[in-house]
């Protein structure tokens, strides 16, 4: 082999050698990886993206490349206020408050008055986003990715908890 090809070769090695070390470097760049959420009451695949008033939608308030929260409640449900209080006590509330949107199947403004300030709070007083779901139960919890594709569901009180405690492990 000619001085020249052994030049060559062992530059092919080394670029070799460093894209391999720069693809395990990033690796852990992308969104993370975890097992899939054990709750999964909804058969739905993706939410339907919903207007939120003038030229802004839903799917705009998804956090590109993390998991978002969809949380459906109402302020005259004792099971939905006992979940966004346990909520409040959990050590990780800030990781669920912080891609927390909710909609508030209450009928004016001054039922979500208590709660204005906590969280992203869409009124649905005609009840048109919670129907275009399917849902029939509050409080329901999705877990949703930014394209909509829903990642983890629950329903009730205790499932709702048990889902929201799984999304802050995962999401720490």
């Amino acid at each position: 082999m000619s001085k020249k090809q052994m030049v060559v070769r062992g530059v092919l090695l080394a670029i070799t050698f460093a894209m391999s070390v720069l693809a395990v470097s990033m690796a852990g760049c992308g969104p993370k990886q975890h097992d899939p959420y054990s709750q999964n009451y909804s058969a739905l695949e993706k939410v339907s993206d919903f207007s939120l008033g003038g030229d802004v939608c839903y799917f705009d308030k998804l956090q590109t490349g993390e998991e978002n929260i969809l949380l459906f409640w109402s302020s005259w449900c004792p099971h939905c206020e006992s979940l966004i209080e346990k909520v409040d006590q959990m050590d990780g509330k800030d990781v669920i408050k912080k891609n927390l949107f909710t909609v508030a199947e209450d009928k004016g403004l001054d039922d979500i008055e208590g709660h204005k300030d906590d969280f992203p709070i869409y009124l649905d007083q005609d009840e048109s986003v919670f129907e275009s779901l399917g849902l029939e139960h509050i409080p329901s919890v999705f877990i949703v990715n930014d394209q909509g594709e829903v990642l983890g569901s629950a329903q009730g009180e205790e499932d709702s908890l048990a889902l929201l405690q799984e999304y802050a492990a995962y999401n720490k």
